[in-house]
């Protein structure tokens, strides 16, 4: 279908005006016909947005949204050039994309960028200060404020020193319990292993031998799961999931049944900074508890929608 687009008075997120882009017409994959504002991102090399219009004028929701939207565009998790981005897309990248919230999510965040992006221990990296500073929206601060104050905080943690710093910017580099921890980070980033939360009733478990654990071995990666009848004899069941959570690169999440345990371990993978797989039998998810349902659940319907779903969900979302 043709989409019409239109110029944007500015940009969204620099509000730079942008006065020569010309309008054009866009072919789309949207099943119907739909108008969209388009312009030009000047602090990623003039990188074309394209929105849908309705969206595009919500001021209430970018005044929320903002810094999550220049994160997902400055660690390039955005839609491919001349799509359209809708609400649907953009809370689906949110919601998979484990974007730090807390301050000491963030301090990590930025551990672990540090840890990739320097070539040998001790080598600082300039952040610079106002006007902007790509670097802070990459790593998910909320402005330079808060970037120059969470620096001062990880330092008093001992985990990066600042050894310049004024107005213009910092000088900073990790510390030896910096780079612990940004490497323990690392680890669970880089791990194969996928940690699989779920109720343990005889349906379920023919759900995950048949369906489930297909699903990720065939995706590339190897499934944890602990069963309730056999932990190792020297640990409890307990230390067995914390464990096999620490070691994952990602949890999946199956709510069917609204185990009190599985809804714990979801929560403990989210507070590392996990990615979580939110999937629930199509019966179930309207009795699913509060605290899941601003996560974007895969819903299905028999083992063989789920295995599709969870297939197209970990290559998305887990291997981009």
């Amino acid at each position: 279908m043709v989409t019409n687009l239109f110029p944007a008075e500015k940009c969204l997120f620099s509000e730079k005006i942008k006065p020569d882009l010309k309008t054009e017409n866009l072919i789309t994959g949207d099943p119907y016909p739909r108008n969209g504002y388009q312009w030009y991102y000047p602090w990623l090399l003039n990188k074309l947005i394209i929105m849908d219009s309705s969206l595009y004028k919500k001021a209430e929701f970018w005044k929320e949204n903002k810094r999550k939207a220049l994160y997902l565009l400055h660690n390039n998790i955005w839609i491919k050039e001349k799509e359209m981005m809708t609400r649907e897309i953009f809370e689906t990248l949110v919601s998979s994309s484990n974007i730090p919230e807390t301050p000491i999510e963030k301090i990590k965040e930025l551990l672990s960028f540090l840890l990739n992006n320097t070539r040998f221990f001790g080598q600082d990296t300039y952040f610079k200060g106002r006007p902007v500073e790509p670097l802070c929206f990459q790593i998910g601060f909320e402005s330079i404020n808060e970037m120059f104050n969470l620096f001062d905080e990880a330092e008093n943690l001992g985990w990066i020193k600042i050894k310049t710093s004024t107005d213009s910017g910092s000088n900073v580099s990790l510390t030896i319990d910096g780079h612990k921890i940004a490497e323990k980070e690392k680890e669970s980033k880089d791990s194969n292993i996928a940690f699989v939360a779920m109720s343990f009733d005889s349906e379920m478990i023919q759900i995950y031998n048949e369906w489930i654990e297909p699903a990720i071995k065939e995706s590339g990666f190897e499934p944890y799961i602990v069963f309730n009848q056999h932990p190792e004899s020297d640990v409890t069941i307990n230390d067995a999931i914390l464990a096999g959570i620490k070691k994952a690169k990602f949890t999946i999440a199956d709510f069917t049944h609204h185990k009190a345990g599985v809804y714990f371990e979801a929560g403990y993978a989210l507070g590392r900074g996990q990615k979580v797989i939110y999937t629930c039998r199509e019966d179930q998810i309207g009795t699913a508890h509060f605290d899941t349902r601003n996560y974007q659940h895969l819903i299905w319907k028999n083992g063989a929608d789920l295995k599709k779903k969870l297939m197209d969900k970990i290559e998305v979302f887990i291997k981009a």
